[in-house]
């Protein structure tokens, strides 16, 4: 494997009618709405004059929503089942404020990101870092040194800024992750180390508010 190192634009989807409810999605297939719609748009709109050597998405539809505005005449557009959002077992479908009274335990080492505890059913942290590490040496692989546009969610995202930031396992910190939301990494496939160019850009949704009102 070439040490080329490989930059990546990764976007979360747009939103869902489940992220507006504060419900649980995990893998479960839940389309963008509306709202969604227009956020996809807006990023397609903000990044127009960029290049890339490719498009990889999560298969899921909000994803796969969300990535095609952003296709270009002659840009392949590839589906990738390893960068879908962590699986979630149990949790998946609840309402938070449901799981707050049933799943309590399972709920909170969710939301805090635990090794030590995983949710009835659902992935492991360390089954999703190594999914996600082993997505970023997929994509290497096939594009080399990029730039590729990666349209995911915030799980993954989380997980790439986790990386960068080398949180160890244990450590309760996290960060929000926007909706159509876009951050700038670079890979190395050297040491499988990630770094951050760019976090949590979310000036150009604000096209999303006047594209909503059309």
């Amino acid at each position: 494997m070439t040490g080329q190192k490989i930059k990546l634009t990764v976007v979360r989807h747009g939103e869902t009618n489940w992220n507006k409810e504060k419900r649980i999605q995990g893998q479960i297939d839940v389309p963008l709405n509306a709202k969604g719609i227009a956020q996809a748009s807006a990023v397609a709109y903000q990044l127009k004059a960029e290049i890339f050597d490719g498009i990889v998405s999560s298969d899921l539809s909000r994803a796969k929503q969300t990535a095609e505005p952003n296709k270009s005449a002659g840009t392949q557009l590839t589906l990738e089942p390893l960068i879908r959002e962590r699986h979630l077992g149990v949790l998946e479908g609840l309402f938070v404020s449901d799981a707050k009274e049933k799943n309590e335990k399972d709920l909170r080492a969710f939301q805090e990101r635990s090794f030590t505890h995983t949710p009835p059913g659902a992935e492991s942290m360390e089954e999703f870092v190594s999914r996600v590490k082993k997505s970023l040496a997929l994509i290497h692989k096939k594009f080399k040194k990029g730039p590729v546009l990666l349209i995911t969610h915030g799980g993954v995202i989380d997980i790439l800024w986790r990386l960068a930031n080398k949180i160890e396992p244990g450590n309760k910190v996290t960060i929000p992750i926007g909706n159509g939301s876009i951050h700038r990494f670079i890979y190395n496939p050297e040491n499988e180390s990630v770094d951050i160019e760019s976090f949590n850009q979310v000036e150009h949704l604000t096209h999303s508010i006047v594209l909503n009102d059309l």
